[in-house]
């Protein structure tokens, strides 16, 4: 089922970390982490991977209730305004698609398509090709 053929394979592997007998000698990334997790803190100069996403997540938590409150609605707004730009991206390039589609569909040549429409002839090919699929 899980086209594995060792058990071992299929299920994660666990590590218990002991950050008690960890002296905050930080040598490579593994100790920025077991750094963060022992002292819940990342020093300025820690770059290990997903360490930054950590960082601002506990400044988030460290808010008070009401400024929590504001990051959290100004996070919506941003969330919304990229939605929304998401879909006029959307709409637009189905617009692109449909010119292009009637151009060719009036035998308008292809690089003339490309011209007017700003974008480039491999392009209109490609939005020809997935109409032809259809």
């Amino acid at each position: 089922m899980y086209k594995k053929d060792n058990i071992h394979k299929v299920y994660p592997e666990y590590w218990v970390i002991k950050v008690s007998q960890f002296h905050n000698r930080v040598k490579d990334k593994l100790d920025e982490w077991i750094y963060f997790f022992k002292n819940a803190e990342i020093k300025s100069g820690f770059s290990a991977k997903g360490l930054k996403e950590v960082n601002e997540r506990l400044d988030e938590m460290k808010l008070n209730e009401k400024d929590a409150k504001a990051y959290k609605k100004y996070l919506k707004n941003l969330r919304d305004i990229a939605s929304k730009n998401h879909t006029l991206e959307a709409d637009f390039q189905d617009l692109v698609a449909d010119a292009v589609i009637e151009l060719w569909r009036n035998d308008v040549p292809i690089p003339v398509i490309a011209k007017s429409l700003k974008i480039t002839e491999e392009r209109v090919h490609q939005i020809i090709e997935n109409h032809k699929d259809k």
